[in-house]
């Protein structure tokens, strides 16, 4: 039976990744030797913004062990621009080294190659590097005026300025009941993976083989040929196993391309690992927004209009390929978030200051959106004295709705709002809450309830992406599907697993196509040199949507070619057979069968069983969830204990139940961590303050609760599963839900993240003096 015809048929096998982690067999860029490897360290600016005056490595290339020392005088290459299409969009030029000005700490100004990372270290550091400071721009609202110093010449420090309005807005606001304006904030983020980036790039041929912790293995070998001047058959990416990535890992970077062009100089393999306190200063940040919101409504506490100011804070440049739109374009398209809304305007600027990059990051903006909108919902729920879940809804999406084609252009695809929110007070005993907190009230306690409601868009396609100028990503993704002669099936696809359980996911749909085990299905490593394949790459969950449809789509025909060649064999016609278990089996005669391995070894064709497709999604999914959290505030101290947390999801057909509660579990713990614990911040003089796990704070098993999950599983129409992205979505649901939580406590309003202790304990202190 093919996949197609059991969509809803979901199977907890076994996690097939796992093995290896355990055990620690698994190998990492960091694990891996070539002969003759030499390892790379940067010297990096310890200032935000500056002239170069001069970067001198002549008296390094002398010391013992250096294998060479380079600047930017040194590297023949173009910078990294990423390939942004829209009026009025500058995308500015990146240099892989900093030549006339530095714009960020931590930005790499030379590089040096040595016989070992300590050597490289200690010599990078022995640089005689001098700077000339220039003025720091840190505020990105302050970056929005002309009369602040200007980063990029001749561009404006606003990289991206987008208007749009859809409805009468002024006509709605003049006639509305109520009228709700807050100012709110994202703090900067940082994806933490427990790996690093890393790089090990070998010379091959006229070419260069290139080992990537990468999430797009196809566009890092595109760009690496293109800004090396290399055929794009001379360039090899492969990836090894993947600490986790969460987004950070889906762009190129500077170290990357200088790796594989300093193999190539040198003849020799070249290593980079990133160590914790680069991935936290120079990698690539995100989430950092500062947001002026006004809503109206109707005295039924019905949405008429909203108008939103969103200012994204992208850094010093935008990140190759994303560009520096990345959420200026999808925070406010979904501002609007679940509900019906027919007047918006907005406007979204995308601004650069002395920090590091920002890039993608788990649910990339629309974690911000959610967060806005479900503050927003609580808010005019107060103003109105109407009930937190009944404004809501009076305003989400119906079912019968489906598909419902919002205000900016959205097509929801299908899907039950409602019963999602029903759902989760259900679970959460939401009725029973209101005389649960007013005992804790009369024991000392404040207890808190938050509701937070979204939807999101997942496996964005070649249109959209085309649509919104990111000319330079795909939109589609490839996979290879191979037959041996032992009846085994390996596939290579364009999609790295980063440890999202796609192996496990991608071999039960495989053997759900050919109708074999899932053991004899291999799920190998990417490599861009298989199957002439290109894609997009592991991001913007993507993977359970256009990476089973490419599988399918070869398998498929993988498929047909078995029946056909299995019916000249048998000398019957192909409608009468039926595969199962790795063989062709005449239909009521089982005896009557051939192998797979046979059929390959009959095959005088080599490339028979060998077949390469790609897809690119017809439309969006778009799944959503509602979390319901109930915290425990200690007014002493401002700790936020989360006593119970529901989350109610829809992401379509449940493939594998076992995968997609990880998921949730695993994008909710890192909304968690954005909503309570972790902040990037800067001082006024552009230093990052929080360079280390000692700052930065991320949650451990220790901070989080036990999360109840229940699933909708309604399929998506328009996806080949019926599935729809589960990666990101756990990741917009805390803010909102844990704001809202924490103000319901203390009848306080938390409009910025994170809910630090501090204004926590002093809204809890001001709460108990006023019982």
């Amino acid at each position: 039976m093919s996949v197609r015809q059991r969509r809803e048929v979901g199977r907890s096998r076994p996690r097939v990744e796992d093995g290896p982690l355990l055990r620690g067999t698994a190998s990492f860029v960091a694990d891996m030797s070539l002969p003759g490897m030499c390892d790379m360290a940067f010297l990096r600016s310890p200032a935000p913004h500056a002239r170069v005056i001069s970067a001198d490595a002549s008296a390094v290339r002398r010391m013992a062990g250096v294998i060479g020392a380079f600047t930017a005088a040194d590297i023949p290459l173009p910078p990294l621009r990423a390939p942004i299409e829209i009026d009025d969009a500058f995308s500015p030029p990146r240099p892989l080294l900093a030549d006339q000005r530095v714009r960020f700490v931590g930005e790499p100004i030379a590089v040096v190659v040595a016989d070992s990372p300590y050597t490289a270290e200690d010599a990078a550091e022995a640089i005689a590097l001098e700077l000339d400071p220039l003025e720091p721009v840190v505020d990105p609202v302050a970056s929005c005026d002309p009369a602040s110093p200007q980063l990029h010449e001749p561009a404006s420090n606003v990289l991206y300025d987008s208007r749009f309005e859809a409805g009468d807005v002024d006509r709605a606001f003049a006639r509305a009941a109520v009228v709700v304006e807050r100012d709110f904030r994202n703090p900067r983020y940082s994806a933490t993976p427990i790996e690093g980036r890393g790089v090990l790039a070998a010379p091959e041929g006229d070419g260069v083989v290139v080992w990537s912790s990468t999430q797009a293995p196809h566009r890092l070998a595109s760009i690496t040929a293109q800004l090396l001047g290399l055929a794009g058959s001379a360039v090899r990416v492969r990836c090894p196993d993947i600490g986790g990535a969460f987004g950070q890992k889906a762009h190129a970077y500077p170290e990357e391309l200088l790796a594989a062009w300093l193999a190539v100089r040198l003849g020799r393999p070249v290593r980079w690992i990133e160590d914790r306190a680069e991935n936290l200063l120079a990698s690539s940040h995100a989430r950092d927004q500062r947001l002026r919101v006004r809503l109206a409504a109707d005295s039924e506490g019905r949405l008429l209009a909203v108008d939103a100011d969103v200012i994204c804070d992208t850094g010093a440049y935008g990140v190759f390929p994303h560009g520096h739109v990345l959420e200026a374009l999808g925070t406010p398209a979904m501002i609007p978030g679940p509900y019906r809304l027919e007047n918006y305007r907005y406007r979204a600027r995308s601004v650069v200051t002395n920090k590091a990059p920002e890039g993608a990051y788990r649910g990339v903006g629309l974690p911000v959106s959610a967060f806005v909108h479900e503050r927003l919902m609580d808010i005019l729920a107060g103003e109105l004295r109407i009930d937190r879940a009944e404004i809501r809804r009076r305003n989400l999406v119906r079912a019968d709705e489906m598909p419902y084609a919002t205000v900016t252009n959205q097509r929801y695809d299908s899907g039950d709002y409602l019963q999602a929110l029903e759902r989760a007070l259900e679970l959460s005993g939401y009725e029973r809450f209101p005389a649960e907190q007013r005992e804790a009230r009369r024991n000392g306690r404040r207890l808190g309830l938050g509701i937070a409601c979204y939807v999101e868009y997942t496996a964005i396609n070649s249109r959209v992406f085309q649509g919104r100028g990111m000319v330079g990503i795909a939109g589609y993704d490839g996979a290879h599907v191979s037959v041996a002669d032992d009846g085994r099936v390996t596939v290579w696809t364009t999609l790295p697993a980063i440890g999202q359980g796609s192996e496990t996911t991608f071999a039960q749909l495989v053997a759900d196509e050919l109708g074999v085990d899932a053991e004899r299905v291999t799920i190998a490593r990417p490599d861009t040199s298989v199957g002439k394949l290109h894609g997009t790459g592991t991001f913007a969950s993507r993977s359970a949507v256009s990476g089973a449809g490419a599988i399918l789509e070869a398998g498929a025909e993988v498929r047909r070619r078995l029946l056909e060649d299995a019916g000249a064999h048998l000398e019957i016609d192909p409608a009468d057979l039926e595969i199962e278990r790795g063989e062709v089996r005449v239909v009521g005669s089982p005896a009557y069968s051939v192998s797979f391995g046979e059929l390959v070894e009959q095959s005088q064709d080599p490339d028979r069983y060998r077949v390469s497709a790609q897809y690119d999604p017809p439309a969006l999914a778009y799944p959503y969830a509602t979390h319901v959290c109930v915290v425990d505030v200690d007014a002493g101290t401002g700790h936020i204990a989360i006593l119970r947390y529901v989350i109610v999801e829809d992401c379509g057909t449940v493939i594998n139940p076992l995968i997609v509660e990880g998921q949730v579990h695993g994008a909710t713990a890192q909304g968690i961590g954005g909503a309570l614990f972790e902040e990037l911040v800067y001082g006024e003089d552009g230093q990052l303050l929080t360079a280390s796990l000692m700052d930065y704070l991320v949650p451990t098993a220790s901070e989080l609760p036990v999360f109840e999950v229940d699933h909708l599983a309604i399929p998506s129409p328009d996806s080949p599963t019926g599935a729809k992205g589960v990666g990101e979505g756990g990741t917009l649901g805390p803010p909102g839900a844990l704001a809202n939580a924490v103000g319901d406590a203390l009848g306080h309003e938390f409009n910025e993240l994170p809910l630090r202790p501090e204004p926590v304990a002093a809204a809890a202190r001001a709460a108990l003096r006023a019982t």
